[in-house]
């Protein structure tokens, strides 16, 4: 609402419009990167767009490729099973050595039989042919048809918890909003680079019209023998706290990301951190 709502229209819109006019002058000073800051606004709304339709975890189709690796190398048909250029499917391997559906569908676990390691069941072997996975119900048909056998009967599905989509509030609460176990890579990722790029934005516009509140207003303006119009007053002096605020926010953006990422401890209270640094950096 702040970010992509109220700062745009009062200042892209409003002072972009009637600061130029109340000044006596007909545009901004830079009016190119006045246009450059206006079309990264959208990138960051579209980022923040994108959370809702990013694709959580609702099932989980196959076991952990730790469950299947160790398997698959202690089997004495390993030389047969190549993954170039879908050559399992290439021989007579689903014939001759698979004795059960388990090994291309999730199925529940049978007893494996570890003598020659000839029989799996778990992972399906059908996830690690990359180019064909858009056949699967693993990957984005499973939303779009509704014609797939596994997603009509959804047999030995179960249900898994997932925070991709868990985000920490627009406030960035910390240790949630700086640390992977609590909002999973995905919403809060996309929630902090949007609001960076919102910054982006609103430093080039304030400097913009900054700028061109000092270079090009009429002569008489300078000496303050006109008065200014109350509106465009009030909205200098925010844009004045802005160029303020503004880098502060973005490093705090860019500090809850390495401590995500990069494994710093800025607002880590375990490893000397502060978690309430952050709302210090964003109330600022």
């Amino acid at each position: 609402m702040v970010f992509f709502i109220v700062v745009p229209i009062t200042f892209g819109g409003f002072a972009n419009f009637l600061i130029p006019y109340h000044i006596g002058s007909k545009d901004v000073s830079y009016p190119r990167l006045n246009s450059i800051g206006f079309w990264i606004q959208p990138c960051g709304f579209i980022l923040v767009a994108k959370i809702a339709f990013l694709r959580p975890q609702y099932w989980r189709y196959y076991d952990k490729t730790s469950y299947y690796f160790p398997l698959l190398e202690k089997s004495s048909i390993r030389n047969e099973i190549e993954f170039k250029n879908n050559s399992l499917f290439s021989n007579n391997f689903l014939t001759q050595y698979l004795f059960n559906d388990g090994t291309l569908f999730w199925k529940g676990k049978i007893k494996n039989k570890f003598s020659n390691s000839k029989e799996f069941s778990g992972i399906p072997f059908r996830l690690l042919f990359w180019k064909d996975v858009v056949n699967y119900p693993e990957s984005f048909w499973y939303l779009a048809s509704r014609v797939i056998k596994a997603r009509r009967k959804k047999i030995y599905f179960t249900k898994c918890s997932n925070r991709t989509l868990t985000t920490a509030g627009w406030t960035f609460i910390t240790p949630f909003s700086s640390n992977v176990k609590y909002t999973g890579i995905g919403a809060q990722d996309l929630l902090l680079i949007s609001v960076f790029f919102a910054g982006i934005s609103s430093t080039i516009s304030f400097t913009n019209l900054l700028i061109t509140r000092r270079t090009l207003c009429m002569p008489g303006m300078r000496h303050r023998r006109i008065l200014l119009p109350f509106i465009t007053i009030s909205m200098l002096f925010c844009l004045r706290m802005l160029a303020l605020i503004t880098p502060v926010l973005g490093a705090a953006v860019i500090m809850m990301a390495l401590d995500r990422h990069w494994q710093t401890t800025f607002f880590d209270f375990a490893y000397g951190g502060d978690p309430i640094l952050s709302q210090h950096l964003f109330w600022f």
